[in-house]
């Protein structure tokens, strides 16, 4: 790639960062919740936002502005002329360029020079770390051990990783290298590239960073490679599409501390255990006890579900993986069955749901932004429950049936710091806006309405009738009113998003499974609604109600432990 054309890569990185500024001080001076992605993709709203910031009469967000539209003004569109791209400029009484079309220029410039590998389809919000796509490049990892000096400079590169992070191959194969490049240029690194390593599933970031070259290895053979890699001490932070094990927690009690505490284990997003099928498929919804018939190997053929005369071929990921630890866990499991011996196994998610696309009596399970060109199946608990389609909202409130939280698992002893400051910003606004743009879901809370409001007893539906639900459920350690360690950063969130949304007032409302006396199912679901009021309240946020609701509007059967915990729940909703 020339000169230019990387100067020119670099400067949409630089504009989407003043943007990511734009968008926090205007949060904080405006007092008004900023959604990122619409500052990237609607140019009307980022317009109406620049006017916005004007009125706010503040000399740094003024001159921010004005750089901002500056450097809209000088997006360049380059025009291939032999081995050399040409920039023409555009101005304001042109047609301006869009952040869409500035990375479509960027692609071709990309092409040009390189063989792309396979990435999900580009959107504006992908700009986020330009800089670092763009430089990637196909070449093995420099080893650990070797001192590697950079042709024509006297850079030198480290002997050892800044930390290594192993483990899910759902939150590593794309997710951890992109939060690993905007945490890096976080810190004022420049020069990053994400190389490629011996294996599919292994990379390494790497920048200049305070005078030499800095780099992180990212290994993704599966959740259990986390844990089995940190007690090693092959491995200072692990990343799982799975809770730890008890077993595991206990093994590695002495290394690490206990990993279920909220020091040692971070929620970095959510995803959707998604359902696939070919497109031509008749099939719109399963239910789990069907899909543990199909998996099992009792249903051999779509005939039997109502589809057509055709053989089921069966994909599934390979042993390692936490998307199957998790499809085993929530499907499987319960029912005391193993997955049929004709089932094909897949280390990469991306191959399995390309060939499930390809087959039309294919069904496999995958992580949900690994759907790409196959038809995704809306599932229930039971025949006679509520079929809920794996969304953004229904898998941030945990309402979908197989929706799973990610996890990284920081020891809390010999800690290495480079790895906890990564795993704080990647719970920061940010880290978590590069969550929800590679497909899997933020903890950043949204808005919404999964539900006919039908759906809910009278006394909820009258006092909701103007609200908003929030993308947020409370849960509680198993058998206590202790929030989990989601929860208890949902709080922080909640706080700050009431903060920027005043005079937005909560309301919470409490449900229980149908395990024991109604009456007694109202007062629990009433007590949980009141603990989190309790957490508010000491925040500084006065819930305008908290009401329990008992064992209604059930998600899930209580029969089981899953649908029992699955209705155990604190809704937020916002008037």
């Amino acid at each position: 790639m020339s000169p230019k054309s990387h100067k020119h890569m670099h400067y949409n990185v630089a504009l989407v960062d003043k943007l990511w500024n734009l968008k926090r001080l205007c949060e904080a001076h405006l007092k008004m919740h900023i959604p990122l992605n619409m500052v990237l993709k609607d140019e009307e709203y980022r317009a109406e936002l620049l006017e916005k910031a004007l009125t706010a009469n503040d000399d740094e967000l003024t001159k921010l502005v004005w750089d901002v539209r500056q450097m809209e003004d000088s997006i360049v569109t380059a025009t291939h002329t032999g081995d050399e791209f040409s920039p023409k400029k555009k101005t304001r009484g042109t047609i301006k360029l869009s952040f869409i079309a500035a990375v479509a220029c960027s692609l071709l410039l990309l092409l040009s020079g390189y063989l792309l590998r396979s990435f999900l389809p580009l959107d504006a919000g992908e700009v986020f770390v330009l800089q670092a796509i763009t430089e990637t490049r196909v070449k093995s990892a420099v080893k650990p051990q070797q001192q590697v000096y950079i042709p024509g400079s006297p850079v030198i590169r480290a002997s050892k990783p800044l930390f290594r992070v192993h483990g899910s191959n759902t939150v590593g194969e794309k997710l951890t290298p992109r939060l690993v490049e905007s945490y890096l240029m976080a810190r004022g690194a420049t020069d990053i590239k994400t190389e490629q390593g011996k294996a599919p599933t292994e990379k390494a970031v790497s920048a200049q960073l305070n005078g030499r070259i800095e780099f992180i290895e990212i290994h993704a053979h599966g959740s259990s490679t986390a844990f089995t890699d940190l007690l090693q001490g092959s491995a200072e932070l692990g990343m799982s599409s799975r809770r730890i094990k008890e077993q595991e927690r206990e093994l590695l009690l002495g290394k690490s501390g206990d990993l279920t505490e909220p020091g040692s284990e971070h929620i970095i997003g959510l995803d959707g255990l998604a359902i696939i099928t070919n497109t031509q498929n008749s099939i719109s919804q399963l239910s789990i006890p069907q899909l543990v018939k199909i998996f099992s190997g009792e249903v051999t053929n779509w005939s039997e579900l109502g589809g057509k005369d055709l053989p089921i071929t069966l994909y599934a990921r390979d042993e390692n993986s936490g998307t199957w630890d998790s499809f085993k866990s929530m499907v499987l499991d319960p029912a005391k069955v193993t997955l049929a011996l004709t089932a094909k196994r897949f280390e990469s998610s991306t191959e399995l749901s390309d060939l499930v696309a390809k087959d039309e009596g294919a069904i496999g399970f995958i992580g949900l932004p690994y759907v790409r060109r196959a038809k995704l199946l809306a599932i229930s608990t039971t025949k006679t429950s509520k079929a809920i389609l794996p969304t953004h909202f229904t898998v941030s409130t945990e309402d979908y049936p197989l929706a799973r939280r990610l996890y990284f698992y920081l020891p809390q002893k010999n800690i290495n710091t480079d790895a906890e400051e990564f795993v704080k910003f990647s719970a920061t606004e940010r880290g978590q806006s590069i969550v929800e743009d590679i497909g899997l879901v933020s903890q950043n809370i949204k808005t919404g309405q999964p539900f006919n409001n039908n759906f809910y007893p009278e006394e909820m539906r009258s006092l909701t009738a103007r609200s908003q639900r929030l993308s947020i459920n409370f849960r509680f350690k198993d058998g206590s009113d202790e929030l989990d360690t989601k929860s208890i950063s949902d709080l922080d969130r909640l706080v700050k998003y009431v903060e920027i949304n005043s005079p937005k007032r909560v309301q919470l409302f409490g449900f229980s499974d149908s395990e024991g006396d109604k009456a007694q199912n109202v007062e629990l679901s009433l007590r949980r609604a009141k603990v989190v009021e309790q957490h508010l309240i000491a925040r500084g946020i006065y819930p305008l109600v908290a009401r329990g609701m008992g064992e209604e509007a059930p998600l899930a059967s209580s029969k089981s432990e899953e649908g029992r915990r699955m209705n155990r729940r604190v809704e937020v909703w916002i008037l």
